[in-house]
């Protein structure tokens, strides 16, 4: 295609940086597998879902997806989710914000919340062999098994002695996951979860080919090429770090309403890059950014450019190694916690990084996210914005809540500038530069201690650092996965997979049990309060920073690409080119 060669062209003069991909791929080209040749629809007489004339050529360029596991099971990040999301169909899938059937055709609940049996549409993985509800069940088995440690072991946990048996308290054929026939499908909850349905859209749920899994042992979920797709997309070329080619599914069940033919996706780190190439009509969707924000809402205003705006369910907050093996050996205070998160002022980080663009955070759950018909935003103040501003900027203030807990353990010094404390940071982008900056001299500024920065280029290599727990602070964005505050708050029970820095409180995981028995709204509502609270203002485990927004640009050629708001980021199945 013409974009790789101009892409190419750009990589070789050293205007992208493609160092910062996800692991999990070869170093080098992958062909084969999936291979098919891109397949040209028929156009000359077929409109888009809204009478638009379609273009002779149904190929979309957009941006490598940063991908850490091509193993569903292992998935616990968006970009990992976007590949899947292109690749793969669960029981459900997201359209416009609402969660619809997908590989599930229909299905009952019991009256008591406890039962679920789903009806499966006649699907066909890209090998032509049957999807069927054993599938499912093996995804289960497959998330639940403990000696795989998958991060979202515990989206399961609600399955009737799923949690028992992610413990090796009992057998697999204890577990409330039911084969009835090849196409029906039972789950047994052990209490009734009102966000089930949502969680099953998510990508552990998707079915999974065990023969698949056998063919390439130790080595399966580290390539692309290994994928067997169920979903509008197969992968036709994978190349880690630079470019993945997907092309239509034909044995997908919904083929006749998935309009592209293929998907081209190139490795573009920096953002001037990727608006020069969207500029030069070789990407065809781009995040706004800083300086280009007033440049791009002014093109889309006089039509050369598409613009999509909308709220989102993604926190974005500092996060503290709380276990006494931190690099510092002193990240495990709580009221060192709080000094060192109360340097950060939420405003003028979105200033000095984003020029301005995102809503200051003081609390973890975000706008949007409902308990029942309240957004739970608006029914419980956010835990620390009182308090934060009795310290902000106020040195002395901050000095002595440091002190403090530099006393409880024991470790008190009149010189704050013996002591180092660390940064882990991720890529060199211009973005990644004026967080490291920030963080540098808020704290510096207001503690007088020093920050050691350990930036890690490759975007896998910091995501196991941050599971070694080698930092003493870190960023972190968690996206929502279903429309609860538990889908943030539950990160960091004791021991979850997902809460790098250790957390850990008796009070808090009584919060969280007496949530997962409590059907009745407004008590959620008070009992997430309680737990946000306890989580960020009693114990200082992490520091919300920012509320995110979507704001991005699309091509006028681009039509039905969406933003999805749980899971992946990106969403091509109802994507289509229009002639311009």
């Amino acid at each position: 295609m013409k974009s790789k060669k101009i892409l190419s062209m750009l990589i070789v003069s050293g205007l992208v940086v493609s160092s910062l991909a996800g692991c999990g791929g070869s170093s080098g080209k992958s062909t084969g597998g999936n291979t098919a040749e891109t397949q040209k629809t028929a156009q000359s007489d077929k409109k888009g879902p809204n009478g638009e004339t379609l273009a002779s050529e149904q190929v979309a360029h957009g941006q490598q997806f940063n991908v850490i596991t091509f193993d569903t099971a292992q998935v616990g990040d968006s970009e990992s989710g976007s590949f899947f999301l292109a690749t793969c169909e669960g029981l459900f899938r997201e359209n416009k914000g609402v969660i619809e059937n997908a590989g599930c055709e229909k299905y009952e609940v019991s009256d008591d919340g406890l039962t679920y049996t789903f009806h499966l549409r006649k699907n066909k993985w890209s090998d032509g062999v049957e999807v069927v509800a054993s599938q499912y069940k093996d995804a289960v088995e497959r998330v639940l098994n403990a000696d795989l440690a998958c991060a979202y072991s515990f989206f399961a946990f609600p399955i009737k002695n799923a949690e028992k048996y992610y413990n090796k308290e009992c057998g697999f054929d204890q577990v409330g996951v039911e084969v009835v026939d090849d196409y029906t499908l039972k789950f047994t909850l052990e209490a009734p979860e009102p966000y089930f349905v949502d969680k099953l859209s998510y990508t552990v749920f998707y079915p999974v080919r065990v023969d698949n899994i056998e063919k390439y042992g130790d080595t399966y979920g580290t390539d692309a090429m290994q994928t067997l797709s169920c979903g509008p997309y197969m992968v036709q070329e994978y190349t880690a770090n630079q470019s993945t080619v997907l092309v239509k599914n034909p044995e997908y069940w919904d083929a006749e309403n998935v309009y592209l033919d293929q998907i081209d996706l190139q490795q573009v780190d920096e953002t001037a890059t990727q608006f020069q190439l969207f500029e030069a009509g070789q990407l065809d969707y781009v995040a706004a950014s800083g300086d280009y924000l007033k440049k791009w809402d002014q093109a889309a205003s006089e039509g050369k450019c598409q613009l999509y705006t909308d709220g989102d369910v993604a926190s974005q907050y500092f996060a503290f190694n709380t276990q006494e093996s931190c690099p510092s050996g002193l990240m495990q205070n709580a009221k060192i916690r709080k000094a060192v998160a109360y340097t950060f002022d939420s405003q003028t980080f979105i200033d000095s990084v984003y020029n301005s663009r995102y809503t200051a955070a003081y609390g973890l759950v975000t706008p949007n996210i409902k308990v029942g018909d309240k957004e739970y935003r608006s029914e419980v103040a956010e835990p620390i914005k009182e308090e934060y501003s009795e310290y902000a900027n106020n040195p002395e203030k901050l000095k002595a809540l440091f002190h403090e807990g530099l006393k409880e353990l024991g470790k008190d010094t009149d010189d704050l500038s013996t002591i180092t404390l660390q940064f882990l940071g991720y890529g060199e982008t211009t973005i990644e530069k004026d967080i490291e900056q920030y963080v540098v001299q808020r704290i510096q500024d207001n503690l007088g201690v020093k920050v050691n920065l350990n930036i890690v280029g490759d975007f896998g290599l910091a995501h196991a650092a941050q599971v070694a727990g080698e930092f003493d602070l870190c960023m972190q964005v968690w996206g929502a996965d279903y429309n609860d505050p538990m889908t943030f708050i539950d990160i960091f029970r004791t021991g979850g997979s997902s809460n790098y820095g250790k957390y850990s409180s008796e009070k808090y995981d009584q919060v969280l049990d007496q949530l997962s028995k409590e059907q009745d709204n407004d008590k959620r509502i008070k009992l997430y309060g309680d737990a946000e609270s306890i989580l960020i203002k009693d114990d200082a485990a992490i520091k919300p920073l920012l509320y995110r927004d979507k704001h991005s640009y699309i091509s006028n050629r681009l039509h039905g690409f969406q933003y999805p708001v749980f899971g992946g980021k990106h969403e091509f199945k109802y994507a289509y080119i229009v002639e311009e």
